[in-house]
């Protein structure tokens, strides 16, 4: 199982130096055969251009997560929303924990995102029936954050951090 608690409120933390920022509250649980990820993000200027299912939308506002169904590091998949609910999944092969190769994918997973008085909140639910080898004691996983500012910046953040400026380091996954 995942080093991750269900159902347990975890905070996102700045992915480069691991620094606290409390924006973006995570969590997760298995429900009936689905993997629910639930973000609450705090944002005073929510960009994201992007309004078709497999856009890019990591070049702007967005919630991720990488997961590795059966604990293999080489293999994951990317399952990203936007705030406004549009998604984007794809097959990762990572052979060396820092060159991947993105399969874009038909996403088949659900998405839910609302725009909230302070930002926004985003759900995903996977049925583990899409992840081929699924093993709840295996499983390993991190959640992201995009966050593309007014002003061009993006910061980003991990549940994990990664300590650098890529989120596909699957050493981090727990």
């Amino acid at each position: 199982m995942s080093a991750f608690e269900q159902n347990k409120i975890y905070f996102l933390r700045e992915n480069t130096a691991g620094g606290e920022n409390g924006e973006c509250a995570f969590r997760y649980a298995l429900e009936g055969g689905v993997l629910r990820f639930f973000f609450e993000v705090k944002d005073e200027d929510v960009v994201s251009p992007y309004t078709q299912d497999n856009d890019d939308i990591w070049n702007a506002d967005a919630v991720e997560v990488f997961i590795s169904p059966d604990g293999d590091l080489k293999n994951y998949k990317e399952l990203e929303v936007s705030p406004f609910g549009v998604r984007f999944y794809g097959a990762v092969f990572n052979k060396d924990g820092e060159s991947p190769a993105l399969e874009k994918q038909t996403p088949p997973f659900s998405a839910s995102a609302e725009l909230t008085g302070t930002g926004y909140r985003a759900e995903i639910g996977l049925p583990v029936s899409a992840l081929a080898g699924f093993d709840e004691k295996k499983m390993k996983f991190n959640a992201f954050r995009l966050d593309k500012k007014a002003d061009g910046r993006q910061l980003l953040y991990a549940l994990s951090p990664t300590l650098c400026g890529s989120f596909h380091r699957p050493a981090y996954f727990r």
